[in-house]
């Protein structure tokens, strides 16, 4: 049974790549950012984290899983033989 305090603080920091705070920025010195922080970094928001407070990240979300299948076409039959959007 793992204790509440241990799964408060895990071992290792968490991945922000797969975090929900966590954005790419257009600034090539500062490409990675975290929206709970408010932190812009080269390396990993929780990298940064962990260095300014000696602890993981307590505020990691797991990002929801995006659908990636396509909607039907409205009023249509779904196929892509009409041409598209574009055509």
């Amino acid at each position: 049974m793992v204790s509440t305090e241990e799964s408060a603080s895990p071992s290792r920091a968490p991945d922000c790549l797969v975090c929900a705070y966590f954005r790419v920025t257009w600034d090539p010195d500062f490409p990675r950012a975290c929206d709970v922080f408010g932190i812009k970094t080269r390396q990993l928001p929780s990298l940064e984290v962990f260095a300014a407070t000696g602890r993981h990240c307590p505020a990691f979300e797991r990002k929801l899983p995006v659908d990636r299948t396509r909607p039907p076409a409205p009023g249509g039959s779904g196929s892509d033989d009409d041409g598209g959007l574009w055509a």
